[in-house]
């Protein structure tokens, strides 16, 4: 869990960039498409310094619907190692807000 002083950090270092008070000149992500996105699982955690993360517990969460059918997934790493992946398929009823919903508390009791 991260300490509160880093998310105060880290807030106003985002009220800085969307200002355009940002002094860094900090890169932000390019349009593209969908389909050249890369999978959470792919991608590396680095710090705001460059240096890649270790020893910490990262856990991405997706829900989807389409017409066939409504899943709810997460993708769990640590130490920058994928170290397990859950997905459900739910009742086709549910919303995608539900399915999203879901994968972040089912996320929630796996911290716990």
């Amino acid at each position: 869990m991260m300490p509160i002083e880093i998310k105060i950090e880290e807030a106003a270092r985002l009220y800085q960039i969307t200002k355009g008070t940002d002094n860094n000149n900090t890169l932000f992500d390019k349009d593209m498409e969908v389909r050249y996105w890369q999978h959470p699982e792919e991608a590396r955690i680095r710090n705001t310094d460059g240096k890649e993360e270790t020893g910490s517990l990262h856990i991405y969460t997706d829900g989807s619907k389409t017409e066939k059918r409504v899943c709810s997934g997460k993708a769990i790493f640590e130490s920058g190692q994928n170290i397990k992946r859950i997905q459900r398929r739910l009742n086709k009823k549910c919303t995608n807000k539900q399915a999203e919903q879901l994968a972040i508390l089912t996320a929630l009791q796996y911290i716990e």
